[in-house]
């Protein structure tokens, strides 16, 4: 199955494949778009598709190539992840700008995948300039970004720009469903993800997402003193090294592949650390992404209270929670209450990105939310 596949329904996507197929391939591209609208598949979609021998242009999504592409284990595709709350200027001039010069290891193109390309400091950005301006013939940069004004004029106009959309609500369902989904958990999926197809499939069918989600969305009404926020914040940040501990053993075979596809050629030795470094940013990435996911969960419940206060249920993103959000919502907590942790739980998540201690800023806040929304305060039981 095609690697573009999880973008059905994407008129960007299907029209960005297109390009690809065609030969029309730009040296460097610029993909925006919200979160959800799935950038990051698409920029794995064209780099198998642009080393892909089976289907040239296409990508088969079944050969080894395709495969470990997907996987992110081949040694010619790079991803150029936030290192904290920056892409420092090293990475860029230590790490990319080298293996830029070099040929590819066994593909047709060596591609750079650069995530969050705004959270490039200026002075990296300015170092990756030189490269865009005069790249390699098989070279490609795919700059993936939601937040397009926080990239220099000088990137963007470097780049062929494509921006992408959420897929909506009721195309996810459909596709959730005939994959083998039942309805109502399509739907919850859908909504939770917000757009983006390969969260809602996460969700779907993979079962550490959704335990985590039943640990996140049971917190609000465990949160009855600051001890019990000490115990929840344990939890969450135990969830985070489960989930790297995990993806470690993932990794461990990916040195065992790229030794068996390089041999001892020249560059080895440069591959091999290169492959170190990355596994360490994605690890961390990885820690980082689910703490994240705690604290936009709590957000979230919250969010979903003053809506069904208001009226407007429709919006709800936790369905199978919808009693107990309405118990939350018939409480005496005011509205600002739940405004403000809602505030925190976005504040907390922006401090974890500029390399704030995990353990104390996820206690911290919940301590917080005990004072702000306390569950003692809600009317009936839950």
């Amino acid at each position: 199955m095609s690697l573009w596949k999880v973008l059905d329904g994407s008129r960007a996507a299907e029209g960005l494949a297109n390009q690809v197929a065609s030969g029309e391939v730009a040296h460097a591209w610029l993909l925006l778009g919200p979160t959800g609208s799935g950038k990051r598949p698409a920029a794995v979609a064209m780099a198998a598709a642009l080393n892909c021998r089976v289907e040239p242009g296409r990508g088969c999504g079944e050969c080894s190539s395709c495969l470990r592409i997907g996987r992110r284990r081949h040694p010619d595709v790079h991803h150029i992840v936030p290192e904290g709350p920056l892409i420092p200027v090293d990475m860029i001039r230590d790490t990319v700008i080298p293996e830029a010069n070099r040929s590819p290891f066994e593909g047709d193109r060596k591609v750079f995948i650069v995530e969050e390309a705004e959270r490039m400091n200026p002075a990296a950005q300015n170092s990756l300039l030189k490269t865009l301006e005069e790249p390699q013939p098989d070279t490609v940069f795919i700059l993936i970004s939601d937040r397009e004004e926080e990239l220099l004029d000088t990137i963007r106009s470097r780049c062929r720009v494509v921006r992408m959309e959420p897929v909506p609500e009721e195309r996810i369902v459909q596709f959730l469903a005939k994959e083998g989904a039942q309805p109502e958990v399509a739907l919850l999926c859908a909504r939770l993800a917000e757009g983006d197809l390969e969260r809602a499939r996460i969700l779907a069918f993979g079962d550490d997402a959704m335990e985590r989600r039943r640990v996140w969305t049971s917190i609000p009404r465990r949160l009855t003193s600051p001890l019990d926020a000490q115990d929840a914040s344990a939890e969450i940040v135990e969830q985070a090294r489960a989930a790297v501990k995990a993806f470690e053993q993932l990794q461990k075979p990916e040195i065992e592949e790229l030794a068996e596809a390089l041999g001892e050629k020249r560059g080895t030795a440069q591959a091999r650390n290169a492959l170190q470094k990355r596994h360490k940013r994605e690890l961390r990435r990885l820690e980082e992404e689910v703490l994240g996911e705690a604290l936009q969960a709590l957000g979230a419940f919250y969010r979903d209270v003053l809506a069904a206060r208001v009226g407007g249920e429709e919006g709800i993103t936790n369905l199978d929670l919808l009693d107990e959000i309405r118990d939350w919502a018939a409480s005496d907590i005011p509205d600002m209450g739940f405004v403000t942790a809602i505030e925190r739980c976005v504040e907390a998540r922006a401090a974890l990105l500029k390399n704030a201690n995990p353990s104390l800023q996820i206690e911290a806040t919940l301590v917080q939310l005990t004072a702000l929304v306390p569950p003692q305060a809600k009317v009936g039981a839950i």
